[in-house]
């Protein structure tokens, strides 16, 4: 009998661990996963089109996020498996930030008819203008109905989507395809700086400046959304932004190969806008832009395979 008790504390015990993160078909994020059981998942689920990371014909990606880069990551020797493994670790993640950035433009775009239509904004509503005005760093002094008419138009110049290829290309050019220390240390896609501070991973032998650090993230997917916020906050970035909004009035296409020559100033990289265009065409990765993420790829009975390394957002 005691032989019996001791077992069932055992099964529940094991069945709190590994069961604590509760597992949805819908959206799956794993952590430290190896490389090995990483691509038998994506195996498993059906994602390997063509080069291995390009969904065609069907142009869609299945809702399977990791948290940070598998730990073995740099043991991969064959150069084109690495790449290809970069690719399809960061593409669910992009097309999943487009769509949220699309959600906060729609709700934006939604309360801005209302505005024009003469129609009084509900405190809600103004809840959420000053919190985005906030969020995209948008500044005025002026107050009421002008206020809101100039943070509206402001937003919707602001909060709209940055096509994949883009974040994936500038990732993988200043991560060396994701194996740089700057990724394994800290979760940073981008190089995202901070000054005047000790948080943050100190530059190796780059300069002898000592006032700033490399950002440290608690995700890979955290770097992606603060590089998207400076794309669509920072001065640096306006010229792509007032180009995005004319684009946006003609057609909804958003294509990599449009926006490219507005980001090549934000590397100092030497011949980054080369480097750029190159890894943009060779891997084709416009094609990503026009993908979505589909969570019906991901089916229940594959995922209790994998239970031990899925965790929160």
């Amino acid at each position: 009998m005691k032989l019996l008790k001791n077992s069932l504390f055992a099964i529940v015990f094991l069945t709190q661990i590994f069961f604590s993160v509760p597992v949805s078909a819908e959206e799956i994020w794993l952590q430290d996963i190896p490389v090995a059981k990483l691509q038998s998942l994506y195996s498993k689920i059906g994602y390997d089109g063509e080069k291995e990371y390009l969904m065609l014909p069907s142009y869609r990606y299945p809702t399977v996020y990791l948290k940070n880069f598998p730990s073995d990551y740099n043991s991969i020797i064959d150069e084109k498996e690495r790449n290809a493994l970069f690719i399809k670790i960061l593409t669910p993640l992009a097309l999943k930030l487009n769509q949220e950035i699309l959600k906060e433009r729609s709700e934006i775009s939604a309360i801005s008819q209302k505005f024009n239509r003469g129609e009084e904004l509900s405190a809600a509503d103004i809840a959420l203008i000053e919190k985005q005005a906030a969020k995209y760093d948008i500044f005025t002094r002026l107050k009421d109905k002008e206020r809101y008419n100039y943070l509206l138009k402001e937003l919707l110049i602001r909060v709209d989507q940055i096509p994949p290829s883009i974040m994936i290309t500038a990732a993988a050019i200043e991560t060396n395809w994701g194996t740089s220390r700057i990724v394994k240390e800290g979760n940073s896609l981008y190089k995202q700086l901070v000054w005047h501070t000790d948080k943050g991973l100190k530059p190796l032998g780059e300069t002898e400046d000592d006032s700033y650090r490399i950002k440290i993230y608690p995700s890979i997917y955290s770097s992606m959304q603060d590089y998207a916020l400076k794309i669509n906050s920072a001065p640096a970035f306006k010229s792509l932004r007032n180009f995005r909004r004319e684009r946006r009035e003609r057609t909804s296409n958003m294509s990599g190969l449009i926006l490219a020559p507005y980001v090549y100033g934000s590397s100092n990289l030497k011949n980054y806008a080369g480097i750029f265009d190159y890894t943009l065409a060779y891997y084709e990765l416009i094609t990503i832009d026009k993908s979505q993420i589909d969570d019906t790829m991901v089916q229940q009975d594959v995922i209790k395979n994998f239970t031990r390394y899925v965790t929160k957002m």
